[in-house]
Formats: structure tokens, sequence, C-alpha cells
């Protein structure tokens, strides 16, 4: 395998990413791993259209192109376009985090000479080089190993996102108007699914109960001295407000008030966020807050924040056997399991 280095002229480097913001996050250790690399190389990010925000303020990328036909699972729309996109492009290499054939198709038929994806499957015939790991294990590691395909050894693995000057004073303004800017813990909750990136059956199955947070809002002022700061979209107001009947801690709400530059900077500013499986994980991690993830429907060890910094509790699904699971995934229900003292432990585990 060459080394990309020794091609002559500045590197023309893609990386493609379908989904949306949960895996856009999950791939900025591979992208900062590229250009501590490569330095010089031209890194565009091929991404979902509703991450084009966020992959706007990752670093190492110089040009994001955002493709609405990569939201969720690539089909031939998503082939077409990325095809487009690269075939318009002297691309020297593509690097794809996805394993779905379309995309490999994709990369084959706009003739780039190097083609790297994670393996399986039998279009992985199609890759140059492939790369192997667990089956369950997290998408950023999965997806950095492909670096190492190129020989690029020293790999990065801290995910990362820059919200930005502007969006950082802004938040300052918020916190500091909310009169919990005195030097208590400020631990941020996601009691929706906020962002979240799935249909709308699993989506409302991602979420814990409204009571459970309010009790563990209580648990952590109480024990801890904390202020609670509210984080979602607009559609989790009838959560928050179920969660807010039953608080007693100091707590303000900022539920569908804020663009997702802002949220990501008072991310920043807290110092720990709990959640269901949703993109504001990621954003936690990329910006430096330890986040806790609650995942009961899909798995936390793959769609979860990556780092040693951030805790994950799986739920168990309790039914009978009987009850069947709708490809692979759980009922809702699982989230019934995870308990309010897991959770408290796993955070005073951390603190």
């Amino acid at each position: 395998m060459r080394r990309w280095a020794s091609y002559l002229g500045r590197m023309n480097i893609v990386v493609v990413v379908a989904g949306g913001i949960s895996e856009t996050l999950q791939a900025t250790p591979l992208l900062r791993t590229l250009r501590a690399g490569e330095p010089s190389a031209q890194i565009t990010l091929i991404c979902p259209l509703r991450a084009q925000a966020i992959a706007e303020g990752v670093p190492p990328v110089d040009a994001v192109v955002a493709v609405r036909a990569l939201e969720g699972i690539p089909g031939i729309g998503s082939a077409a376009r990325t095809w487009w996109e690269m075939r318009r492009r002297r691309v020297d290499a593509v690097l794809l985090c996805s394993n779905r054939a379309p995309l490999r198709l994709a990369a084959f038929f706009a003739g780039v000479p190097e083609r790297f994806g994670p393996g399986g499957g039998i279009s992985s015939i199609l890759l140059t080089g492939r790369s192997h790991g667990e089956r369950d294990e997290n998408r950023s590691p999965a997806w950095l190993r492909l670096a190492s395909l190129a020989g690029i050894r020293q790999e990065l693995h801290a995910p990362y996102y820059e919200p930005g000057a502007e969006a950082l004073r802004e938040a300052d303004a918020l916190i500091h108007g909310t009169g919990l800017a005195d030097g208590r813990l400020h631990v941020a909750l996601a009691p929706g699914a906020g962002f979240a990136e799935m249909d709308g059956d699993l989506s409302q199955g991602i979420s814990w109960d409204g009571e459970r947070y309010a009790l563990l809002a209580n648990q952590l002022a109480l024990r801890h001295g904390a202020g609670i700061l509210f984080l979602g979209t607009q559609a989790d107001r009838p959560v928050v407000e179920q969660t807010m009947l039953d608080l007693g801690a100091s707590a303000v709400d900022f539920t569908g008030q804020l663009d997702l530059r802002v949220v990501a900077a008072v991310l920043a500013r807290c110092d720990l966020l709990v959640g269901g499986d949703t993109p504001l994980l990621h954003i936690a991690a990329a910006v430096g807050t330890p986040a806790v993830g609650l995942f009961g429907p899909t798995d936390g060890r793959r769609r979860g924040p990556y780092g040693s910094d951030h805790r994950i509790i799986q739920g168990v699904y309790a039914e009978p056997p009987s009850v069947p699971a709708t490809d692979g995934i759980s009922p809702p229900s699982v989230m019934d399991q995870i308990r309010v003292e897991d959770v408290l432990a796993s955070i005073e585990a951390s603190l």
C-alpha cells in the first residue's frame, strides 16, 4: 500500500459519512488523525445535510458537502450524489465511514485510486483497503482504524467540535443570566429524544421517564449542589414539562430555544450531560464535557459517546422470550430497566 505522502502535489482526500449528526461527530477522530498525518492535504467531508452545521465546526475539514440522500441508510440516491461529488473532484483517496454497498460502488465508479472502508460483505472487493474489528465496537475506533491502511500510525482518539467564539459568548451570557453561574456544578439533562435521527416510534423509545430524570436531578442538587440545565428540541417540551413538575432543584429550561451551535457551546460550559441516545451525547464528548448515555432499544457500545470520560448504562430487556424484537431492536420498554440509583452511582464514580 502506497503512503499518500508519496503522491506528487497536494493530496485530495474525501471522507464519506452516512447517518446524521452522531455519525459525523463519531468520525472526527479519523478526521483529526488524517489532518495530523497529512497536514497539507485537502480534506473534504461528504456528510448528511442535517449534520452540515456541525461539520462546518470540525477544524480538520477544508470543505463540507452536505447531501440529503446520505441521511439514514445509504441507497441509490446517496450513491449517485456521492459518485458525482467525487467524480467532479480529482480525488486521490476516499475513506468510507460505512459498509454499505452503494457507497462502495460510488467510490469505485468515480475512479478513486485508493478506497478504504470497513470490511464485510461481497461488495468489499471494491475496496483497495479494508479494516476489520469487533462487530459491536464503537464507530469512532472502527473508523479511526481506516487511517492506518494508508500508513498513518499516530492516532488522535478524542472527538472534537468547535462551536465558535460567538456561540460561546452567547452561551456564557445565557448561563450568567440564569443565576446558576455561582461556581456550582452544572449538569445538563436531555430528557427527550432531542435531535435524534431515527424513526418516530423508536425515537420515542430512547427516552427515560421524566419522573426519573426529576429524581436524579433532585439527588444531584441535594448531594452535590448541582444546577440543572435542560436541553433539547421543541418536540421535547412535554417530557421536560413532566420532569419539572417533580423538580426541587434549581433549574433553567433551554429546550427548543437554541440553535445547535449554541447548544454545543452551553454543553462546553457544563460539567456533565445525562441523556438518551441522541446526538447531544456526541456533541458533549466533542466539546470536552463528560456524558452519561442511557441506552435501551439501541446499542450503547456502538452508538454511545467515545472516550474514557463517558459512561454508558444499557437497559436490559426483561420481557419473556416469546415477545420478539423488531429488526434486532428491543421494544421501547427496555428503558424502564434503568434505575435512578445506577445512573447516580455512575455519575458519582466520575465526579
